[in-house]
C-alpha cells in the first residue's frame, strides 16, 4: 500500500516559510521550485506554496482566471440545463407524433390510450416551455464559444455533450432492436413502423447536430505581427 499521503496544511506552511527564507538569501524562484520538486514535493503543492508567498507579498489574493472552478460550474449548469430541456421537448414532440399515429392508425385490439386531449395538452405544454428555454441556453452557450475560443476545448463541454450523444445513441440502438424484433417475429405493423421512424428521425437529428457541434473548432486567430 502506498504511503504517499497528501501534505498537511502544516507542511505547506513550512514550505511557505522555507521559500521565504530561501528568497531572502538570494535564491531565485526557479531554483527553489526545482529544488523542492527534485526533493520529492508534488508540483501542485509547490505551486500552491508559491501562490501563498506571492499573495502575502502583494497583499491580495490571486485573481481567478477564466475557466476557474466558478466558471466551470456555471458552464456545467448551462450545458446540463440545455441538454435536459432538449430531452424534454424532443420527448414531448415524439409523444405528440405517437398520439397522431395512434389516431391515424388505431389498434383494433387495444383501444385504450388514455385521454388523448390530456396527453396532447401535457405534451404541448412541455414543448412550449422547454423549447424556448433550450434555444435561449444554446444561444448563450454559442455566444460564449464565440467570445472565448478556449471553451471549444472545455472538458465540461466535451463530457456533457458526449454523455448526451451516448444516451441518444442508446435510444437509437434500442429503436432498431425493437424494429428487428418485431420484424423477425412477423409482427411488424405500419403503426409500429411509423413510431420507430419517429424515434429514429428525432434521435438522428440530435445525433447529427451534436456530433457536428462538438467537432467545431474556432477559426484560426490571425495575429498582427506588422510593426508600426
Amino acid at each position: 500500500m502506498s504511503t504517499d499521503l497528501p501534505p498537511t496544511p502544516d507542511s505547506r506552511s513550512e514550505l511557505v516559510q522555507f521559500i521565504l527564507l530561501a528568497r531572502d538569501r538570494g535564491s531565485s524562484d526557479e531554483f527553489i521550485s526545482r529544488l523542492l520538486r527534485d526533493y520529492g514535493w508534488p508540483s501542485r503543492e509547490v505551486e500552491r506554496a508559491f501562490f501563498e508567498v506571492y499573495e502575502g507579498l502583494v497583499g491580495r489574493p490571486l485573481p481567478t482566471p477564466r475557466g476557474g472552478s466558478g466558471e466551470l460550474a456555471r458552464d456545467a449548469f448551462f450545458y446540463l440545463l440545455a441538454f435536459v430541456t432538449l430531452g424534454i421537448w424532443i420527448q414531448a414532440l415524439g409523444e405528440m407524433a405517437f398520439i397522431f399515429i395512434n389516431h391515424l392508425i388505431p389498434d383494433s385490439l387495444n383501444n385504450y390510450y388514455g385521454d388523448p386531449s390530456w396527453q396532447v395538452a401535457f405534451a404541448l405544454a412541455r414543448l412550449l416551455v422547454a423549447y424556448p428555454v433550450y434555444l435561449g441556453l444554446m444561444r448563450q452557450i454559442n455566444r460564449d464559444l464565440a467570445a472565448h475560443r478556449e471553451k471549444h476545448f472545455s472538458e465540461v463541454r466535451k463530457v456533457l455533450t458526449y454523455l448526451t450523444l451516448l444516451i441518444a445513441t442508446i435510444i437509437a440502438i434500442g429503436a432498431v432492436i425493437a424494429f428487428l424484433t418485431s420484424f423477425l417475429r412477423g409482427e411488424l405493423t405500419p403503426r409500429f413502423l411509423l413510431k420507430v421512424l419517429v424515434v429514429l428521425v428525432l434521435d438522428g437529428g440530435v445525433l447529427w447536430y451534436y456530433f457536428d457541434w462538438i467537432r467545431r473548432k474556432p477559426a484560426p486567430k490571425v495575429l498582427n505581427l506588422a510593426h508600426e
